[in-house]
């Protein structure tokens, strides 16, 4: 398999740091790997590069940065997907599917479609495009998932076509055009900054999202920046600028970040973490707007809201700034209490195997997820200019943190388990894949453990 490439909606890497969508978790969301080798938390579409047979290599490409391919499923915004560079293929993959109407997709009694992939490379001015299908075999334990070709296709510019054939498998007509990356008639963002350190030193856009250049200027490094995007129908979708280990924008430094927009029909719920203002209305002012005002059409806009440092210092909104700490506070006690829980199984007498593996993701599972009072109130204390009414929803801030380190933490150990039960690594040991572990700083370690001597 080729290097592997994350296109998620708000959740992009650019450089070192990656930008993680506030919001709500998703039910559908699907874990996936970053071409910056992290792992994170999808929206239900990856895209990664591999191999797909019948498509060959071809040194005859053009430039892939001034094309993007658009994908309109049935009564939902467009898609735009990147080509790969050096003639790679790259691949998108849906797992939230479009049935037809009346179509029994709980049906096992045949094969259901679970994935919807799009494989997809230029050559020269054209780009050949491969569709197909993963389908479960429920009924049949040699091939219980396969993936099936629905066609392969050749696509010049401004030219569509209609993949009908999905109609077979139960799923809506998918269509799929070739367009240039630049909209033809975008509108400048204004820029609104409300920190004093960082400053913007370029913007460009395509059709799927905004690349914004900050410098730091402050002789602290920033541990993470909140950026907030609206569209012209006032829809907003906010971000968190943070890399898993290390700041965002060193001192002195320029980060880049890819700041992806609203989409319709998937967004205007997306006003926050907790539910928060995704707005740039002064703190206390009443004027909590909702993710979307289609009534009205304004210029977009690119809102830096709120930077925290290392020093524990921060700029900007300061309710956004406490949301940061709430969150950071949250997965510093989730990973406190799952460290106590894992060294304790460790130090047991039970010996390691998968039982030991499962019996460790069971009590994790079953941690908590109630925010101590004292947490709350020293978060609270530190930000004395965030209002009473904002209590609830820091406390939302927090239980989220404790609610990320425990699903990454979980994520992990499934997929070591998954490896384990597939004889991709042999010999549990629950003491080995913890240091690894717990050795990236972080529970988003690659979960493949070298076998003991």
């Amino acid at each position: 398999m080729g290097a592997l490439k994350r296109e998620t909606h708000g959740d992009l890497p650019f450089g070192a740091a990656t930008i993680r969508t506030i919001g709500r978790f998703r039910a559908e969301g699907t874990l996936i790997k970053g071409r910056d080798t992290h792992l994170a938390f999808g929206l239900g579409l990856v895209l990664l590069f591999r191999g797909f047979p019948g498509f060959a290599q071809q040194p005859n490409v053009s430039d892939p940065d001034n094309w993007m391919l658009e994908i309109t499923r049935s009564s939902r915004a467009p898609i735009y997907s990147r080509m790969s560079a050096g003639g790679k293929e790259a691949q998108t993959v849906f797992n939230q599917l479009d049935w037809q109407p009346g179509w029994n997709h709980t049906d096992k009694s045949h094969p259901q479609p679970t994935g919807l992939g799009f494989i997809y490379r230029m050559q020269g001015t054209e780009v050949t495009v491969g569709v197909y299908l993963e389908l479960d075999f429920a009924e049949s334990r040699s091939r219980p998932r396969q993936e099936v070709t629905v066609g392969n296709f050749l696509l010049h510019s401004d030219q569509s076509i209609t993949v009908s054939q999905l109609g077979q498998f139960g799923l809506q007509p998918v269509i799929v055009r070739l367009v240039t990356a630049k909209p033809p008639d975008a509108t400048p963002p204004e820029i609104v900054n409300e920190t004093s350190s960082l400053v913007v030193e370029n913007v460009d856009q395509d059709r799927a999202e905004y690349k914004l250049s900050l410098r730091n200027t402050s002789e602290l490094a920033a541990e993470t920046v909140v950026v907030s995007v609206f569209d012209t129908q006032g829809r907003c979708k906010m971000h968190a600028l943070s890399v898993w280990s290390g700041p965002a924008i060193p001192r002195g430094a320029t980060g880049g970040f890819h700041l992806s927009f609203p989409i319709a029909g998937e967004d205007e719920g997306v006003v926050g973490a907790g539910g928060n203002s995704c707005s740039n209305a002064p703190e206390g002012s009443g004027e909590s707007t909702s993710g979307t005002d289609s009534s009205r059409a304004e210029i977009p806009k690119i809102v830096i809201e709120a930077a925290d440092f290392e020093d524990g210092s921060y700029e900007g909104n300061a309710r956004k700034a406490a949301m940061l700490d709430a969150e950071r506070l949250g997965r510093n006690i989730g990973r406190s209490r799952i460290t106590a829980l894992v060294k304790e199984q460790i130090m047991s007498t039970q010996p390691d195997g998968m039982a030991k593996l499962a019996l460790v993701q069971a009590q994790v599972q079953a941690l908590s997820n109630k925010v101590d009072p004292d947490a709350l109130n020293s978060v609270l204390a530190r930000f004395p200019a965030v209002p009473d009414s904002s209590k609830e929803s820091v406390e939302r801030d927090v239980r989220d943190g404790l609610l990320m380190e425990k699903g990454s933490f979980l994520s992990s150990l499934r997929l070591y388990r998954l490896e384990l039960s597939q004889g991709q690594a042999s010999d549990p040991s629950l003491q080995r894949w913890w240091d690894v572990t717990k050795r990236r700083g972080d529970f988003l370690a690659p979960p493949t453990i070298p076998d003991s001597k």
